[in-house]
């Protein structure tokens, strides 16, 4: 009789246990094992593009921004318990039309966080060739963060047989902002030319205020001038890191180079993963079991470097992007999200 009770609590523990695999799925909204962490990112992204008919664009960004980590804690212990379970989850494809996808394991969404003036310090210096004029842009400010950060292991069912320790996340980094981003205290150069700076628009606040002594009519018509100057000037702190310009084309390109026009959807997606994969293969990576751990049972702080490049060239353009900084998540700021 024993025997029996055993074997019944037996085969229903594991008929729960294959069930319950059986019935997983690694996304599954907001839980009470949402949490947030912030921390910062420092970056400096140099981007280069030349689209091969007279145009070309330069780019450099000097980044400290303030971010925001979001991950399931649940994820996380099955992520690193049942590593299977995940194939077909985080490899996180490149796409044609939007870039990289949102949606993973875990992200930094865009927009960190602004709490005590939190703000993302820019430096940048921009060149363009357009149509035979050349523009050079010189500006440093503070824009409202607009970095996002995917985590992905392209390739992941083949590399998982190397085992878990040995897996690393592909780090993309990317972000735009807008003219409704707000931003502050905005200096630019135009072509080697001082526009404005944070107080006035055209000269510093000691001059000013010695013109105000001295002419208050002549400080009050300069004010007027510095307010014309500021919202054009101001929307010249733009931030563009994003790379992959010429992706679509490209895999098009391949695409018919290969003749696989006719091929199925299946192989159509397999030949499109192992395109991308090899496209992005020079982009930021970082180890996996050391962030996840971390994220599993936070002690101190975490730092990682963020370095890697990316180049394409094709009859379509050619494109060059560096990517060189420091991600840091701060072990005694993380909180459940809403």
């Amino acid at each position: 009789m024993d025997k029996l009770i055993l074997l019944t609590i037996l085969f229903i523990n594991t008929f729960c246990c294959l069930n319950a695999q059986t019935d997983y799925e690694p996304i599954h909204g907001l839980s009470a094992s949402d949490y947030n962490m912030k921390g910062e990112l420092e970056l400096v992204f140099t981007h280069f593009v030349d689209y091969k008919n007279g145009n070309k664009t330069e780019e450099k960004y000097q980044i400290k921004s303030p971010v925001m980590l979001s991950f399931n804690l649940n994820d996380l212990r099955f992520f690193k318990a049942q590593p299977k379970e995940f194939i077909g989850y985080v490899e996180n494809q490149y796409d044609a039309f939007s870039g990289f996808s949102d949606g993973c394991l875990l992200d930094i969404p865009a927009g960190g966080y602004q709490e005590d003036g939190n703000w993302m310090q820019v430096k940048e210096h921009l060149k363009y060739w357009t149509d035979g004029e050349f523009t050079e842009i010189k500006a440093r400010g503070e824009i409202y963060p607009v970095l996002k950060i995917n985590f992905s292991i392209p390739g992941y069912g083949e590399k998982l047989k190397d085992g878990f320790d040995k897996l690393n996340f592909r780090i993309t980094v990317s972000g735009i902002s807008s003219h409704f981003d707000p931003v502050q205290n905005v200096v630019v150069e135009l072509n080697n030319k001082i526009m404005n700076d944070s107080e006035t628009g055209l000269i510093d606040k000691k001059t000013m205020k010695n013109i105000e002594l001295a002419d208050p009519a002549a400080a009050a018509e300069l004010k007027k001038a510095a307010g014309l100057l500021q919202p054009a000037s101001a929307d010249i702190l733009f931030v563009n890191v994003s790379c992959g310009a010429f992706y679509g084309a490209d895999l098009a390109a391949a695409g018919t180079a290969n003749n696989s026009t006719n091929a199925s959807q299946s192989q159509k997606e397999i030949l499109e993963q192992q395109f991308e994969s090899q496209y992005f293969r020079d982009m930021p990576h970082i180890d996996v079991p050391k962030l996840v751990n971390f994220l599993l049972k936070p002690e101190g702080n975490y730092e990682t470097q963020i370095d890697g490049s990316f180049s394409s060239d094709s009859d379509n353009g050619l494109e060059k992007a560096v990517f060189k900084g420091t991600l840091r998540l701060f072990s005694g700021q993380i909180f459940k999200a809403n």
